[in-house]
């Protein structure tokens, strides 16, 4: 795929589970994360320019929609050898999601990314409901309301789920 160009798929499967740690070295679980809410994962790289001018409009996503319980996760597809130049952009940004680092690339993997930046996003329910494949300022509007519509159908499946426990 060139810059620019971008693929999104509406899909419904079961995502796979992983923990993996951040630049810091903090453990953190896909499974604890859908556990408070919906999820996006955004798979990225330092070298990856659409990556990078995708980062800011996700880092407001996640800054916008906290407290309606949406984890973001950068999953960092470096390898140990670029890792240093990965940490320090990301510092140097001060984005307020979660970096977590993939380099043996198992979770990317298992996610069947082949392009930079793939973002999936995840509803309570374990399951991948969505997947943009690039990155275009042209598509914000359009992933931020998908986005809107999945966190509020995953609050009123919770709450289904809560009226029927009691």
């Amino acid at each position: 795929m060139q810059d620019g160009e971008v693929e999104m798929i509406f899909v419904i499967s079961a995502a796979p589970l992983f923990v993996l740690q951040d630049f810091d070295g903090v453990h953190h679980s896909l499974e604890d994360a859908l556990e408070k809410g919906v999820v996006v994962l955004d798979f990225w790289a330092s070298w990856c320019t659409p990556c990078k001018k995708a980062m800011p409009f996700l880092d407001s996503l996640a800054v916008r929609y906290k407290k309606s319980n949406l984890t973001v996760f950068g999953i960092c597809v470096d390898t140990k050898r670029s890792i240093g130049a990965a940490r320090a952009f990301w510092r140097r940004q001060g984005f307020s999601y979660i970096p977590l680092w993939d380099w043996k690339g198992e979770v990317s993997e298992k996610y069947g990314v082949k392009y930079l930046p793939t973002l999936f996003i995840l509803n309570g329910k374990r399951e991948i409901v969505y997947q943009v494949k690039g990155y275009s300022k042209k598509i914000e509007r359009e992933l931020e309301d998908t986005l809107r519509k999945i966190i509020l159908r995953d609050m009123l499946d919770r709450r289904k789920e809560e009226k029927c426990e009691d």
